[in-house]
């Protein structure tokens, strides 16, 4: 005896199931396929993925200098035993990959040897990828931010100069549908370079609220600036003035999106004593609602990133040290537990 589900009842089982089960499922009947391939299908999974704390994964790209390789890893971010079920991933580029930034499963590559460089989109659960053009400018220190902008359904890359400034620079944005990098008009209110006193770029752009962030210098100090996908606009949030840092003592000074929040961090350090600040935008774009959510002192730290945010407000971080040899960063929890280098270096 057959027995027949309804529509509904087998999408919202599918829905429930890793890309890699979908993937074998699509040859199970005509319908299954057409159901696992229609837009709305995906839709619904990816809502279901970003809500599940199971799901949720940790892209590192440990880098080997020595062997000039580099390696992608992909991690399950629970709270329980962040250590357990690291896979090694690989991609198609030739030469030595970095994962820049990330949106929706989807991750940015590039890769140089040399100068040849490669660009591509990659999705680590299905291993599809697709090829991206060079931008037509090819800056050496550059920031890239992945995004998708739900006022003309595509994603997009926006490619922002941290050390220049004058007539001949320019911002590029990628969409994915043109397939082909624009010209972005640079803001209209002037902003210092990163050799001026923000060492940024070392991670990629946040973004919320269908906007890029990043921290630059300006007439009041440092400053973040945003920039709208949707309209290309560009904007300012000052910071508060107990949140800057001295040059003497400054190391680095960055932005990023935790739990859906614009934050803020800082590390600092002083004759051997390196601290660590974070402040969480609690009201997008109201300056007053700047909050300081934690501060770490720790001997010789050099840089402190935050990562994740758990649901019960536990902090994974990502550590360096200033006398202290690691291959990679070591990361560790708001509380300070470390779990060494994630993952253990393997040159297999």
């Amino acid at each position: 005896m057959e027995i027949h589900f309804q529509e509904e009842i087998i999408m919202d089982i599918l829905t429930k199931l890793p890309v890699r089960s979908l993937l074998r499922f699509k040859c199970v009947s005509k319908f299954w396929k057409t159901l696992i391939c229609d837009p709305y299908f995906k839709g619904k999974h990816l809502n279901y993925a970003k809500d599940d704390p199971d799901s949720q994964k940790f892209l590192i790209c440990q880098i080997y200098p020595k062997e000039r390789i580099s390696s992608i890893y992909s991690c399950p971010l629970s709270p329980v035993q962040l250590t357990e079920d690291v896979q090694k991933l690989d991609c198609s580029l030739n030469a030595r990959p970095f994962a820049d930034c990330c949106c929706d499963g989807l991750v940015f590559l590039f890769s140089s040897n040399g100068l040849n460089k490669q660009y591509m989109l990659w999705n680590p659960s299905t291993r599809e990828s697709i090829v991206l053009p060079h931008p037509e400018f090819s800056l050496s220190c550059c920031m890239y931010g992945l995004a998708y902008d739900a006022a003309s359904d595509d994603y997009k890359i926006l490619k922002i100069d941290v050390t220049l400034v004058g007539p001949e620079v320019f911002n590029e944005i990628l969409a994915l549908k043109s397939g082909s990098w624009k010209r972005v008009r640079k803001p209209s209110f002037r902003v210092l370079p990163v050799s001026c006193g923000v060492p940024s770029g070392r991670d990629c752009l946040a973004f919320v609220h269908g906007t890029f962030h990043w921290v630059r210098l300006s007439n009041y100090g440092s400053t973040i600036v945003l920039f709208n996908i949707s309209n290309a606009v560009y904007g300012q949030i000052p910071l508060l003035e107990r949140m800057r840092i001295y040059r003497k003592r400054y190391l680095e000074n960055e932005v990023s999106v935790l739990g859906g929040l614009l934050c803020s961090y800082s590390t600092a350090n002083y004759q051997g004593e390196g601290t660590f600040n974070l402040w969480v935008m609690r009201d997008y774009g109201i300056q007053e609602s700047w909050t300081n959510l934690y501060t770490i002192r720790d001997t010789d730290l050099y840089s402190a990133r935050p990562k994740y945010r758990f649901a019960d407000g536990e902090m994974l971080l990502s550590f360096r040290y200033l006398n202290r040899r690691s291959l990679g960063p070591i990361f560790g929890t708001s509380k300070g537990q470390y779990f060494g280098l994630w993952p253990q270096c393997d040159t297999s």
